[in-house]
């Protein structure tokens, strides 16, 4: 299963993404569920986004009942770091849930399809 995570950029100026976001799963009381998401795939080229351009970049997990390995619990939120940030930012989560023993995040690439 796959979730895109788009980034926007809403400065006047252009911006460059390169690497991967940091990813945690929060429950309902913002205690983070287990550990961050790891890396999947090579890292690609740098995205620049001009001023409203936007890039994205995918979690993935397994759909539950995959393999014997639980489910984490149900995340409330998602918290994410874009590239080479220390500020987060908390989306919906929508009760996403890392299943199979797999949370992983792809590089960053351009446009919004993850």
């Amino acid at each position: 299963m796959y979730l895109p995570l788009v980034f926007t950029n809403k400065s006047a100026t252009t911006c460059t993404l390169t690497g991967y976001p940091g990813v945690s799963l929060l429950d309902s009381t913002g205690a983070v569920i287990g550990d961050p998401a790891t890396r999947r795939g090579p890292t690609r080229s740098p995205v620049s986004l001009p001023p409203g351009g936007s890039a994205s970049s995918s979690l993935h997990t397994l759909n539950e009942g995959m393999n014997d390995t639980p489910c984490r619990g149900t995340a409330a939120r998602i918290r994410v770091y874009p590239p080479d940030s220390f500020d987060a930012m908390n989306v919906s989560a929508r009760s996403f849930r890392a299943c199979g023993g797999v949370f992983e995040v792809e590089t960053m690439q351009s446009g919004t399809g993850g």
